[in-house]
């Protein structure tokens, strides 16, 4: 069985994920960021640098999360996202909707 997704930390500014992304997976994902969100952080980080495939339903969860941070009010930022997850993003050209560490903010 390939490695599933799991949540290495969880700070009030920052999530970790880890692993594959997939629909088996994408629950937990949901919860972490939804609890991270709940705390309306100005910033928070999403830490997807350990992150080795993402399917849509995780792809569907990082919108979801986005659309929540920005009617909060919270930037959600993509760290250290590469290799498949990034090119997910680019060909559903999703890569433009989020801000990405180290890359100027959209608005």
């Amino acid at each position: 069985m390939p490695a599933d997704t799991h949540i290495a930390s969880h700070r009030a500014d920052k999530v970790a994920i880890h692993g594959r992304v997939t629909i088996a997976t994408s629950g937990e994902m949901r919860r972490t960021l939804s609890d991270a969100l709940r705390a309306k952080p100005v910033n928070l980080s999403v830490d997807l640098s350990d992150v080795s495939y993402i399917d849509t339903s995780g792809l569907a969860t990082l919108v979801e999360a986005l659309r929540i941070a920005r009617k909060q009010g919270t930037r959600l930022i993509l760290d250290g996202i590469h290799d498949q997850p990034l090119y997910l993003l680019e060909i559903t050209h999703f890569n433009r909707l989020f801000d990405m560490a180290g890359q100027e903010a959209r608005t």
